[in-house]
Protein backbone atom coordinates (compact mmCIF):
# COMPACT_ATOMS: atom_id res chain seq x y z
CA UNK A 1 0.00 0.00 0.00
CA UNK A 2 0.81 3.51 -0.49
CA UNK A 3 2.28 5.82 1.77
CA UNK A 4 -0.72 8.51 2.31
CA UNK A 5 2.09 11.25 1.41
CA UNK A 6 2.74 10.17 -1.45
CA UNK A 7 -0.99 9.40 -2.64
CA UNK A 8 -1.72 12.86 -1.65
CA UNK A 9 0.64 14.53 -3.59
CA UNK A 10 -0.47 11.87 -6.66
CA UNK A 11 -4.00 13.00 -5.78
CA UNK A 12 -2.65 17.06 -6.28
CA UNK A 13 -1.17 16.15 -9.45
CA UNK A 14 -4.21 14.57 -10.86
CA UNK A 15 -6.80 17.14 -9.38
CA UNK A 16 -4.72 20.08 -10.97
CA UNK A 17 -4.52 18.21 -14.11
CA UNK A 18 -8.39 17.85 -14.13
CA UNK A 19 -8.79 21.44 -12.92
CA UNK A 20 -6.53 23.10 -15.66
CA UNK A 21 -8.10 21.16 -18.46
CA UNK A 22 -11.53 22.28 -17.19
CA UNK A 23 -10.84 25.98 -17.15
CA UNK A 24 -9.24 25.78 -20.45
CA UNK A 25 -12.28 24.12 -22.29
CA UNK A 26 -14.01 27.48 -21.41
CA UNK A 27 -11.17 29.05 -23.33
CA UNK A 28 -12.22 30.24 -26.98
CA UNK A 29 -10.62 28.08 -29.45
CA UNK A 30 -8.17 30.56 -30.64
CA UNK A 31 -6.41 31.24 -27.07
CA UNK A 32 -5.54 27.34 -26.76
CA UNK A 33 -3.15 27.74 -29.88
CA UNK A 34 -1.30 30.58 -27.76
CA UNK A 35 1.96 29.55 -26.57
CA UNK A 36 5.09 31.62 -25.05
CA UNK A 37 8.76 31.09 -25.89
CA UNK A 38 10.29 29.14 -22.97
CA UNK A 39 7.43 27.05 -22.43
CA UNK A 40 6.25 23.56 -24.22
CA UNK A 41 4.26 24.89 -26.89
CA UNK A 42 0.96 25.75 -27.25
CA UNK A 43 -1.74 25.33 -24.60
CA UNK A 44 -3.55 22.43 -26.37
CA UNK A 45 -0.49 20.95 -27.42
CA UNK A 46 0.59 21.11 -23.88
CA UNK A 47 -2.54 19.45 -22.25
CA UNK A 48 -2.15 16.60 -24.22
CA UNK A 49 1.46 16.19 -23.59
CA UNK A 50 0.73 16.13 -19.97
CA UNK A 51 -2.24 13.38 -20.23
CA UNK A 52 -0.31 11.29 -23.10
CA UNK A 53 2.71 11.52 -21.12
CA UNK A 54 0.54 9.85 -17.68
CA UNK A 55 0.50 7.23 -19.76
CA UNK A 56 3.92 5.99 -20.05
CA UNK A 57 4.29 6.67 -16.06
CA UNK A 58 1.48 4.47 -15.34
CA UNK A 59 3.06 1.84 -17.14
CA UNK A 60 6.06 1.68 -15.71
CA UNK A 61 4.38 1.39 -12.48
CA UNK A 62 1.60 -1.05 -13.42
CA UNK A 63 2.72 -2.71 -16.32
CA UNK A 64 -0.32 -1.87 -18.26
CA UNK A 65 -1.35 0.13 -20.93
CA UNK A 66 -4.79 2.34 -20.90
CA UNK A 67 -8.02 1.22 -22.24
CA UNK A 68 -8.89 2.89 -25.46
CA UNK A 69 -6.40 3.35 -28.49
CA UNK A 70 -3.37 5.40 -28.26
CA UNK A 71 -2.79 8.13 -30.75
CA UNK A 72 -0.04 9.27 -32.93
CA UNK A 73 1.46 12.12 -31.28
CA UNK A 74 0.69 14.99 -33.63
CA UNK A 75 -3.00 13.83 -33.46
CA UNK A 76 -5.29 16.60 -31.82
CA UNK A 77 -8.07 15.83 -29.08
CA UNK A 78 -10.67 18.01 -28.25
CA UNK A 79 -10.58 19.07 -24.80
CA UNK A 80 -13.55 17.37 -23.65
CA UNK A 81 -11.67 14.04 -24.95
CA UNK A 82 -8.37 14.73 -22.60
CA UNK A 83 -10.43 15.69 -19.90
CA UNK A 84 -11.65 11.77 -19.76
CA UNK A 85 -8.20 10.61 -20.00
CA UNK A 86 -6.90 12.65 -17.51
CA UNK A 87 -10.01 11.53 -15.03
CA UNK A 88 -9.07 7.59 -16.20
CA UNK A 89 -5.41 8.38 -15.09
CA UNK A 90 -6.36 9.14 -12.02
CA UNK A 91 -8.88 6.41 -11.77
CA UNK A 92 -5.65 4.21 -12.62
CA UNK A 93 -2.88 5.69 -10.40
CA UNK A 94 -5.52 5.39 -7.76
CA UNK A 95 -6.06 1.59 -8.22
CA UNK A 96 -2.03 1.60 -8.85
CA UNK A 97 -1.56 2.38 -5.40
CA UNK A 98 -4.48 0.92 -3.86
CA UNK A 99 -3.47 -2.60 -4.21
CA UNK A 100 0.05 -4.57 -2.82
CA UNK A 101 1.93 -5.30 -6.03
CA UNK A 102 5.23 -6.12 -7.29
CA UNK A 103 7.16 -2.70 -7.21
CA UNK A 104 10.36 -4.38 -8.60
CA UNK A 105 9.73 -3.41 -12.37
CA UNK A 106 12.48 -1.70 -14.25
CA UNK A 107 12.30 -0.34 -17.71
CA UNK A 108 15.20 0.78 -19.47
CA UNK A 109 15.10 4.05 -21.72
CA UNK A 110 16.33 4.53 -24.73
CA UNK A 111 19.37 6.47 -23.05
CA UNK A 112 20.22 3.83 -20.84
CA UNK A 113 18.71 4.84 -17.71
CA UNK A 114 17.09 2.78 -15.59
CA UNK A 115 13.99 3.81 -14.23
CA UNK A 116 12.10 2.27 -10.99
CA UNK A 117 8.55 2.68 -10.23
CA UNK A 118 9.75 5.53 -7.73
CA UNK A 119 11.06 7.56 -10.34
CA UNK A 120 8.00 6.82 -12.12
CA UNK A 121 5.86 8.58 -9.40
CA UNK A 122 8.32 11.14 -9.06
CA UNK A 123 7.88 11.99 -12.64
CA UNK A 124 3.83 11.46 -12.89
CA UNK A 125 3.97 14.38 -10.31
CA UNK A 126 7.03 16.68 -11.26
CA UNK A 127 5.92 16.63 -14.84
CA UNK A 128 2.79 17.75 -14.67
CA UNK A 129 3.57 20.10 -12.02
CA UNK A 130 6.42 21.61 -14.60
CA UNK A 131 3.61 21.72 -17.67
CA UNK A 132 1.18 23.34 -15.85
CA UNK A 133 3.22 26.14 -14.44
CA UNK A 134 4.08 26.64 -18.44
CA UNK A 135 0.36 26.91 -18.98
CA UNK A 136 0.18 29.55 -16.49
CA UNK A 137 3.08 31.63 -17.96
CA UNK A 138 1.41 31.77 -21.20
CA UNK A 139 -2.29 32.55 -20.22
CA UNK A 140 -0.77 35.50 -18.10
CA UNK A 141 1.81 36.70 -20.66
CA UNK A 142 -1.66 37.47 -22.39
CA UNK A 143 -3.09 39.00 -19.69
CA UNK A 144 -5.41 36.03 -18.26
CA UNK A 145 -5.89 34.94 -14.97
CA UNK A 146 -4.87 31.23 -14.33
CA UNK A 147 -6.75 28.83 -12.01
CA UNK A 148 -5.09 27.95 -8.70
CA UNK A 149 -3.77 24.97 -8.69
CA UNK A 150 -1.44 24.69 -6.30
CA UNK A 151 -1.37 22.01 -2.88
CA UNK A 152 -3.70 24.72 -0.31
CA UNK A 153 -5.80 25.00 -3.36
CA UNK A 154 -6.10 21.30 -3.39
CA UNK A 155 -6.72 21.06 0.28
CA UNK A 156 -9.21 23.81 0.18
CA UNK A 157 -11.32 22.49 -2.56
CA UNK A 158 -10.90 18.65 -1.86
CA UNK A 159 -13.63 17.31 0.57
CA UNK A 160 -10.88 13.87 1.33
CA UNK A 161 -8.44 16.53 2.25
CA UNK A 162 -10.31 17.99 4.77
CA UNK A 163 -11.57 15.02 5.99
CA UNK A 164 -7.62 13.97 6.44
CA UNK A 165 -6.94 17.42 8.55
CA UNK A 166 -9.35 16.52 11.78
Amino acid sequence: MIHPILLTAVRHNCWANIVLIEFCAKLPAEQLTWTTPGTYGTIHATLRHIVFSEYGYLFALTNELPVGPLLAPDQVLPLDELLRRARSNAERVEGAFAVDRDWALRFKRPSGAIITPRMSAAQFIHHGSDHRAHIGTILGAHGLETPDLDVWAYGTDNDAVKEERR
